[in-house]
């Protein structure tokens, strides 16, 4: 079971997810899901192409979300992934 590849079996689903690797054999994935309550939660995982992402996570040790946090964080990616991310960040 991993949160990243079947967040339903968690309780939750992905409301948004943002890249910030080049992709090229390597991952840096921030993931924002939401509950079934409607309270929000991150995690960000990074590594080579090894590892399975996020398979050390499970829902002792994702964060609550602090929005103004994640966006600062994500105003420092790059292209329109960043901009669409920052925006449904501010819509949730």
């Amino acid at each position: 079971m991993n949160i990243f590849y079947n967040p339903e079996a968690f309780g939750l689903e992905v409301v948004a997810q943002i890249e910030y690797s080049s992709g090229s054999y390597e991952f840096d994935t921030r993931v924002i899901w939401r509950d079934k309550q409607g309270k929000l939660y991150t995690a960000r995982d990074s590594g080579c192409s090894c590892p399975t992402p996020f398979e050390d996570y499970n829902l002792s040790n994702i964060e609550r979300l602090i929005k103004k946090d994640i966006e600062k964080e994500a105003l420092n990616g790059v292209g329109a992934e960043a901009t669409d991310f920052i925006k449904t960040l501010k819509k949730l």
